[in-house]
C-alpha cells in the first residue's frame, strides 16, 4: 500500500530477509567467523543460542551460503522426531544418501550414514549437521546425536553437529541425563540483540535494499524504535513496518518519532 509512496520495490521489513537484504552486523561477522573456526578445528559439537527474534535462523541461512563445496551439510528445522529412525532417515534424505523414505532398520540406516561419512572423509570433505530449534528436541534425540558424534577416525570426527536454539537449550543440557552431551560442546556462541548503532545500520540497509534512494527514518525515530524493541530484529521489523504505514497515512516521506509513537499505539511488543 505504501511502497509506491516511498519508492520501494518490496516490503523492507518482511520477517524473512533475502540474502541481499541480510544485515551482516559486527556481531554476525564474529559469529560466522567462530562457526568457520569451529569447522576448521573439527569441533564435534557446536552450540548457538539466542533469545526469540534475534535472527538465529537468518544468520544460519547466511552462514550456509558462505560454505564451499568441500562441506556437505544437512539442515533440520523440525527436530521433534518420534523415533531415532525418523532422525536418521531425515539425515539420509537431507544428505541425499537416499532419494525416498524407507522402512529400513536402525542398523541399516546407521550403516548407510557411516559409509557416507567415511566416504566424505576420504575425499577430505567435512560433513556438517545443523539442528535448528534444538531446544524442542526430545532428550532421546539429543542422546542419539551424541552417539552419532562417536563416528570418528583416530584423527578426527566424521560429522560435526551444530545445535541452534533458544536459551532453554542451555538449561536443557544442564539436566543430569544430558551431562555427557553437555561435556562434548566444544564451542558455545550466543547471539545478542542489536545495539543502537546496529539498529541504525539495519533499518537503513533494509530500506535501501528495498529500493529507497535515501534513509526513510530520522535518527530520533530509530533511537525510539531501538529503545522500545530492545534491539530485537523481529520486533524492529514489526514496529518499523507500522511506522512506515503511519507515515504514509500522514503523507510523511521521512519517518519521525511521532510516526513511531502512533505505531506503538497499534501493536504490542
Amino acid at each position: 500500500m505504501y511502497k509506491d509512496f516511498y519508492g520501494l520495490e518490496e516490503n523492507p521489513f518482511k520477517l524473512t530477509p533475502t540474502q541481499k537484504s541480510f544485515f551482516v552486523s559486527s556481531q554476525a561477522k564474529k559469529v560466522i567467523g567462530l562457526l568457520h573456526y569451529g569447522l576448521k578445528q573439527n569441533v564435534g559439537f557446536l552450540m548457538l543460542t539466542g533469545e526469540v527474534g534475534v535472527g538465529k535462523t537468518s544468520l544460519i541461512r547466511y552462514f550456509l551460503s558462505t560454505l564451499d563445496d568441500e562441506t556437505e551439510r544437512a539442515y533440520l528445522i523440525n527436530p521433534t522426531f518420534a523415533t531415532s529412525e525418523d532422525l536418521l532417515e531425515s539425515l539420509l534424505l537431507d544428505y541425499e544418501i537416499i532419494k525416498t523414505p524407507s522402512n529400513e532398520t536402525k542398523a541399516w540406516l546407521l550403516r548407510k550414514l557411516h559409509n557416507f561419512l567415511f566416504e566424505k572423509y576420504q575425499e577430505n570433505k567435512k560433513v556438517l549437521l545443523i539442528i535448528d530449534d534444538a531446544q524442542a528436541c526430545p532428550d532421546f534425540i539429543l542422546e542419539e546425536l551424541r552417539l552419532l558424534s562417536n563416528f570418528e577416525t583416530d584423527e578426527e570426527k566424521l560429522i560435526q553437529i551444530l545445535l541452534v536454539g533458544q536459551p532453554e537449550l542451555k538449561e536443557k543440557l544442564n539436566s543430569l541425563g544430558l551431562r555427557q552431551l553437555r561435556q562434548r560442546i566444544g564451542l558455545q556462541i550466543e547471539i545478542r540483540p542489536f545495539n543502537l548503532e546496529d539498529t541504525v545500520d539495519y533499518i537503513n540497509l533494509r530500506t535501501l535494499k528495498a529500493g529507497a534512494t535515501q534513509g526513510l527514518f530520522t535518527f530520533k525515530a530509530i533511537k525510539l524504535i531501538h529503545k522500545k524493541t530492545k534491539g530485537v530484529p523481529r520486533l524492529i521489523n514489526l514496529l518499523a513496518e507500522r511506522a512506515l504505514l503511519a507515515g504514509y497515512i500522514r503523507s510523511k516521506i521521512k519517518i519521525d518519532k511521532k510516526d513511531v509513537k502512533l505505531a506503538l499505539k497499534e501493536i504490542t511488543l
